[in-house]
Formats: C-alpha cells, sequence, structure tokens
C-alpha cells in the first residue's frame, strides 16, 4: 500500500515538473542595435526574441510565452 502511495506521488510530481517541456534556451546576439541602444537577442532552440540593454543578456527561457 505505502509503495502505490509513493509511486502516485512521484507521478504526481512528474506530471508537475513536466521536464520535457523544459528546454534550454539557447541564446545569441544580434549585432545589430535596435534604435533606442537595446541589443536584439534570438534564441536557437524556440526562435523567441527579446531587446535588452545592453551589456544584459537573457535569463530566462521564453518559449511558453511565444504565441
Amino acid at each position: 500500500m505505502i509503495l502505490i502511495l509513493v509511486l502516485l506521488i512521484v507521478l504526481a510530481v512528474i506530471l508537475i515538473l513536466r521536464p520535457w517541456k523544459q528546454r534550454g534556451c539557447r541564446w545569441r546576439q544580434d549585432t545589430r542595435k535596435l534604435a533606442d541602444g537595446r541589443v536584439l537577442f534570438t534564441c536557437a532552440a524556440c526562435g523567441a526574441e527579446t531587446a535588452l540593454p545592453k551589456g544584459r543578456e537573457p535569463r530566462d527561457c521564453l518559449a511558453g510565452e511565444m504565441k
């Protein structure tokens, strides 16, 4: 009985975390600057784009936020 309960808890944790949906973005800096001095970054894995001030780099994956 305890074994079944442990298996159900492990299954629930795996389904909640969904490690197969997490994908590490590989950000590439676009050498062209935007008009307001920001730099464009494009993810090689999911295609997401973000513009940040010069000197900063993206940290989070934006794959789930794409339309």
